[in-house]
């Protein structure tokens, strides 16, 4: 639905823009301003918090260094009472050190002094027992130079020892800078001497700080010098409480842009998060304007969806009026619809996929697994009657679609049970008591309330029973159990057909063992050896994992394999004496004759090539076609050995049969010239 003018056609749009604008853009500007204003605050105060805590921290790293080195000196008083020399690899931090004596004269231990004033030399002879002092004086060569540090402690009664600091270690600049970035240092002694500094001070910058810093508290001044701004933050170092020393004032100055970069950040990004705000608020408002004029549109969406049998969709209205009601109303209509769609559906495919299969284990499972979808149910039976004992029943129960198989058992129901089962017609619904707690007890299940029975007859006797389980109290619908009725008889048709089926595939199979007889019959050297071979066959053939239709095919084939021998005269059958040229090459055409024999028998065209093959050889010397490797049939391949091993082990009239151990070898010893390598492990496997 389009958003337009009908948002103000319509109360509920016009209410809720306006709600919109009071509700919304007011409070966010308000909101907006005052926290632009706590932030920027914040930001300047958070500036000033980092200054004052550099500065306190670069004068207390000034503090340690200067106890550092006062140890460094006491270890240099050691090492000269043993007589050690004190080296500036040792006091690395030491630019020279020296003793002075009570006359002024200076004896080096390492680096070298400048000439020292007259009232230097007085300082310096007169320093306290108790502490250590400290003296800095000015570099008269390099005014830009940081002014010379020097320690100076009691060596003994007659001397002192001296020591010049090297000061960018002591300042912590150059190499051993420390200060953050983009920060320049000032020090200043008590005096407002300058004793090492990377900027300026100017007259303004003098002022400020004899007027603000006289009270020894850390402060933030701001002031311009050549055209831009800084923060300066000032921190007093005392160091009366260990040293004789000045007061030293540890200066930090940084640029304003620099302080305040974050904030100018926060200038350009607010306006952008305030805009992308309303935008957002704007939009969840049409949102909701939409979802307050929509139901009507929804609800005519889903009665076209349900004209298009989609009843998957429901139509979601959650207005919290009528037209929530109705969209409820609708979608519980659909949902009626669509159990009865499915209903139908499931009937359909059940119907389809119990039909198509002809084998009958294939058709009970799908049945079970269907019908315990489709009913929602505890357990499926599907109890078949024996055919020469009505009374004993085979039971496949599903209690858990997890399982691959269903589980089976046998149980026998007395002809009392029996009789009323047969006078059930359509279905038999029964609680924890008579028929269907006997049988329940039979196939193991526990009902707890409910037992929903359904015979199997044909020709009016009965072939077995379905039952469904519920360990509820289960109210069935009339369609409901229509359509187990339903489901029930297309189950037993399609079980009817499959024991048709498997009855012919009998007489089939029990025709091919009689006509295999009745070939193996024509001499008495040969009875049983068709099925003999055939039995190893499929031994092979299962230890080669072959599709079940290949290995019926190889089944029919191997019972007929000798038919061609009809063909034969019994005289070169049974000739007790090697045979002659003309005799052999007779013998070799029973592949051929045999079919010859099968050809007009269009159900038996697959297995005429394993018939004609069975006597080829892997390596090419076989007959009749001279066939080599791969271009024998697979069946023929695995039937070439299966038969020779038969041949060789029976009696035959021109000698006895061999033991299995030489008919084991003489197989071995042919793999890769009579006989596939792949068919003879197998062979092996089984044998």
């Amino acid at each position: 639905m389009r958003i337009g003018r009908s948002l103000f056609q319509s109360k509920v749009g016009r209410r809720i823009f306006l709600l919109f604008v009071t509700c919304a853009l007011i409070p966010i500007l308000f909101l907006s301003v005052i926290s632009y204003i706590q932030v920027s605050v914040q930001l300047e105060k958070q500036n000033a918090r980092h200054l004052q805590d550099a500065a306190k921290s670069h004068g207390m790293a000034i503090y340690e260094r200067l106890l550092y080195l006062e140890k460094n000196m006491q270890l240099s008083l050691v090492k000269s009472a043993r007589s050690e020399a004190v080296t500036q690899k040792f006091f690395q931090h030491f630019n020279a050190m020296g003793r002075i004596d009570s006359a002024g004269r200076t004896e080096p231990l390492f680096g070298r002094f400048q000439a020292f004033s007259d009232a230097f030399l007085k300082k310096a002879t007169r320093v306290s027992q108790d502490k250590t002092t400290l003296i800095f004086e000015e570099n008269d060569k390099e005014k830009a130079a940081p002014a010379k540090a020097y320690m100076i402690m009691k060596a003994d009664k007659t001397s002192t020892l001296i020591g010049e600091i090297n000061t960018l270690y002591l300042w912590g600049i150059g190499h051993e800078n420390i200060l953050p970035p983009m920060t320049d240092l000032c020090i200043t002694d008590q005096y407002r001497k300058v004793l090492v500094s990377s900027f300026p001070l100017t007259g303004d910058l003098r002022r400020h700080l004899a007027r603000d810093t006289g009270n020894a508290q850390f402060r933030i001044l701001e002031y311009n010098d050549k055209g831009e701004d800084y923060f300066v933050s000032y921190w007093p170092l005392f160091l009366k409480s260990n040293f004789d020393a000045p007061v030293l004032n540890v200066i930090l100055r940084n640029p304003q842009k620099e302080a305040l970069r974050a904030l100018a950040q926060f200038e350009i990004i607010f306006p952008l998060v305030i805009l992308l705000t309303v935008w957002i608020v704007l939009l969840l408002s049409i949102i909701h304007i939409r979802k307050s004029l929509d139901p009507l549109e929804k609800i005519k969406e889903g009665t076209q969806r349900v004209a298009r049998q989609d009843f998957k969709t429901p139509v979601e209205v959650a207005s919290n009026d009528e037209f929530e009601e109705v969209a409820q109303s609708f979608n519980t209509m659909a949902e009626q619809l669509e159990r009865q769609f499915e209903d139908l559906n499931t009937r359909s495919k059940i119907d389809r996929e119990i039909l198509s299969s002809l084998n009958t284990r294939q058709i009970i499972n799908i049945a079970l697994k269907r019908m315990f979808l489709f009913f929602e149910c505890h357990s499926v039976t599907l109890c078949l009657a024996a055919e020469k004992k009505p009374e004993t029943f085979h039971g496949f129960i599903l209690t858990d679609l997890k399982r691959r198989k269903p589980h089976e058992i046998f149980f026998d129901l007395s002809k009392i049970d029996l009789e009323k089962l047969a006078r059930i017609e359509e279905h038999f619904i029964v609680s924890d008591q008579g028929l269907g707690k006997r049988i329940a007890a039979k196939v193991g299940i526990s009902i707890d309330d409910c037992l929903l029975i359904l015979p199997m007859m044909i020709d009016e006797k009965l072939k077995g029973i379905i039952t469904l389980g519920y360990q509820q109290q289960k109210f069935f619908l009339n369609n409901e159990l229509k359509h187990a009725r339903q489901i029930a008889n297309q189950i037993t048709v399609a079980l009817s057909n499959s024991f048709l089926v498997e009855e012919m595939e009998r007489l089939n199979v029990g025709t091919l063992e009689a006509l295999a007889r009745t070939v193996d019959a024509k001499s008495a050297w040969t009875a049983g050896h068709s099925e003999r071979v055939t039995t190893l066959a499929m031994k092979i053939a299962n230890a080669m994992n072959m599709e079940q239709q290949e290995m019926d095919t190889l089944r029919r084939a191997a019972y007929l394999h000798d038919i061609g021998k009809i063909g034969i005269p019994l005289s070169i059958l049974d000739k007790p004496g090697r045979l002659t040229d003309d005799e052999y090459d007779t013998i070799k055409d029973h592949p051929s004759i045999g079919g010859k024999i099968l050809e007009p028998i269009h159900a038996y065209a697959d297995v005429v090539p394993i018939v004609h093959q069975h006597h080829e050889k892997f390596d090419g010397t076989g007959y009749p076609l001279m066939l080599a490797g791969e271009e024998i049939c697979i069946g023929a391949r695995i039937l070439a050995v299966a038969d020779v091993y038969d041949a060789v082990v029976s009696d035959r009239p021109y000698r006895n049969g061999w033991l299995k151990e030489k008919s084991i070898k003489m197989i071995t010893d042919n793999s890769g010239t009579h006989f596939d390598p792949k068919v003879v492990d197998a062979f092996l496997a089984v044998i």
